[in-house]
């Protein structure tokens, strides 16, 4: 038997099991999406709090089930090759030592990989405790909007829009540190920065800028009215203490409902938030129900 005739049979094993898992989970997702069965839902599903996060992480989650995949019939491939093979000594050194390198690259992209989600959970997880707070607004007449997508890759977190005006949301979560004093649970909103316990930053303020201009420019266009967004950060679990004025409004999750009632915006009449409404509608409603998918049926429509 030929080295290369071995070599491809230690790999045919090794990699069977995967390939016949991976073909399986293709027969049954194309037998249960049958043509005679149709998603029941006819419209689009709006977005949900944390929706883009979401997606990313589930991401980040594929990238590390396929590393791990990846990585794992390495070493018994190589070891089946070197004990079934005519090799000389120092190929097989060499050969170990390239395996070696290429699992310690693995570990630290799996490093990396974590610190990723590990972000990306804690920023979804802040904007769904920002969205359930800012849910109850509904209660009181105001329209809320989760993850509106913009003309590029970003998305606003939130979109509130009531009697008394527009309002773009942004939500950032940063983690606390742990300090007997209690300080590590306060941020100072003064000379246009938050200052955190031991580091400070203004890209979130920024952020919360540039988001309230764009959605005032798309609204004003899609609804032939002149429509100002203000623009407010949302820290949930962090006590906000405002030591200088901002055009920007720095609140607590825990407070927004408080804020939203009281906040003097750009007061609009109700034919006008009604038209708003409908766009914001429109953009957040695009999420297809994926439980039965039928390309013929997506191509025609």
């Amino acid at each position: 038997m030929t080295l290369i005739s071995t070599a491809l049979i230690g790999l045919a094993l090794v990699l069977c099991p995967s390939l016949l898992l991976v073909g399986a989970s293709i027969l049954a997702r194309r037998y249960w999406h049958r043509k005679d069965r149709r998603n029941p839902l006819t419209r689009g599903l709006l977005r949900s709090p944390g929706y883009s996060l979401q997606e990313r992480l589930d991401d980040v989650r594929t990238d590390l089930i396929s590393l791990a995949g990846g990585m794992a019939p390495i070493p018994m491939f190589v070891y089946y090759m070197t004990s079934t093979t005519a090799m000389t000594e120092v190929a097989v050194y060499l050969l170990w030592f390239f395996v070696v390198g290429i699992l310690l690259w693995a570990v630290f992209r799996v490093f990396a990989l974590v610190r990723q989600a590990r972000n990306l959970r804690l920023g979804m997880e802040a904007e769904m405790a920002a969205g359930q707070e800012l849910s109850m607004l509904m209660r009181d007449g105001f329209f809320v909007f989760h993850d509106l997508p913009g003309d590029k890759k970003f998305n606003i977190d939130h979109v509130v829009v009531g009697p008394s005006g527009l309002f773009a949301v942004e939500t950032k979560g940063r983690p606390k540190r742990v300090r007997d004093d209690g300080s590590g649970y306060r941020v100072t909103l003064q000379d246009g920065r938050l200052v955190f316990p031991g580091w400070s930053e203004t890209a979130p303020l920024e952020q919360a800028r540039l988001n309230a201009s764009w959605l005032s420019k798309w609204l004003t266009s899609a609804v032939g009215e002149q429509v100002i967004a203000k623009p407010v950060l949302v820290l949930p679990g962090w006590f906000v203490e405002r030591k200088s004025p901002s055009d920007v409004a720095v609140i607590n999750g825990s407070n927004a409902r408080q804020y939203f009632l009281k906040a003097q915006g750009s007061g609009i009449s109700e034919q006008l938030v009604s038209r708003i409404v409908h766009q914001l509608d429109a953009r957040c409603r695009d999420i297809q129900g994926r439980a039965y998918v039928h390309e013929e049926a997506d191509a025609a429509s």
